[in-house]
């Protein structure tokens, strides 16, 4: 059986990736208002889009006059699809895993993301990966789907509303990308038992035990275009937030008004010794401390853990 990580790299090749903006039918106009709504951070302050596929949150941050963001996921292919989108805007892309966030300790002002947890095989790691990286009195916001393994619980009037739609929909996408119809079967059968998929609820829980305060989840609402209610039922999200507590009151230790590659490696470190990292040439990145080289490919830091430590 394959691990998750490679499930997922997988399930969105690079014909996956390509197709993922085109059938993401998400009302961007509300999605952005409502981050917005709820992100409390200044415009020069670092965010890390954790889990950014194809930049999606990313560009919408970028757009709204954030100045310092940092796109992490696990993806090759979906970064680059990410890397042409957000072109010209104040965003760095790092290929990272989520459960070993090459990220140095309290060193972003917020975490942001979307449908994200539901795909982490420990959601509990990540979430502590998320608090630690978090600087305190910074927050943390996602975009969270209810679970998952509920939705397959819907009744069978549910089931059939929109079958046909929803068949044509998937032999459109099948002929136009060259994808194969049984993909999602695959991604579902490899992934059995893996994935704790848990509700907003639990996650507020796992929020609290890692150390954030003021948690609170938001009602679910729907956020899907008319072509989502149609072929998939509609995208509902409920954001789940939280504070990281200050320990004390003092002025940011990132402060650079500039956002270059200076800047970026002052936070990011190694993602088995968390040590600090240095460039050896326009290609490599190396740890000072365990000296494990680091590929830069096609301008993106590649800083995945060993294979052995991926789940």
């Amino acid at each position: 059986m394959m691990k998750v990580a490679e499930v997922v790299q997988k399930y969105w090749d690079e014909r996956a990736a390509k197709m993922y903006d085109k059938i993401c039918y998400i009302d961007e106009e509300k999605m952005n208002n409502v981050l917005l709504n709820h992100l409390n951070v200044d415009k020069h302050g670092v965010i890390l889009d954790f889990g950014t596929g194809t930049g999606f949150l990313a560009l919408m941050l970028a757009k709204s006059g954030y100045k310092k963001i940092i796109g992490l996921d696990i993806n090759e292919s979906m970064l680059n699809i990410a890397k042409e989108k957000l072109f010209g805007y104040p965003v760095k892309l790092v290929r990272g895993d989520g459960l070993h966030l090459p990220i140095a300790d309290n060193s972003v002002d917020a975490v942001v993301g979307r449908w994200i947890l539901w795909v982490m095989p420990d959601p509990e790691r990540a979430i502590e990966e998320i608090v630690r990286v978090t600087k305190p009195g910074g927050q943390v916001l996602i975009f969270e789907s209810a679970s998952i393994s509920d939705k397959k619980d819907k009744s069978i009037w549910k089931r059939l509303s929109g079958f046909p739609l929803r068949q044509f929909h998937y032999i459109y996408i099948t002929l136009r990308f060259r994808v194969s119809p049984f993909r999602t079967k695959w991604f579902w059968r490899e992934t059995e038992g893996k994935l704790p998929m848990y509700s907003p609820e639990k996650y507020v829980q796992i929020f609290k035990q890692k150390g954030l305060r003021s948690v609170e989840n938001t009602v679910e609402e729907e956020y899907g275009t008319l072509c989502a209610k149609l072929f998939f039922g509609g995208f509902k999200f409920s954001i789940i937030k939280g504070v990281k507590p200050a320990k004390q009151i003092s002025k940011l230790a990132f402060q650079s008004e500039e956002w270059g590659m200076d800047e970026l490696l002052k936070i990011l470190v190694c993602p088995i010794c968390r040590s600090n990292l240095k460039v050896m040439n326009e290609k490599e990145l190396i740890c000072k401390y365990c000296d494990k080289a680091y590929p830069i490919i096609k301008g993106v830091p590649n800083l995945l853990p060993p294979e052995n430590k991926l789940l």
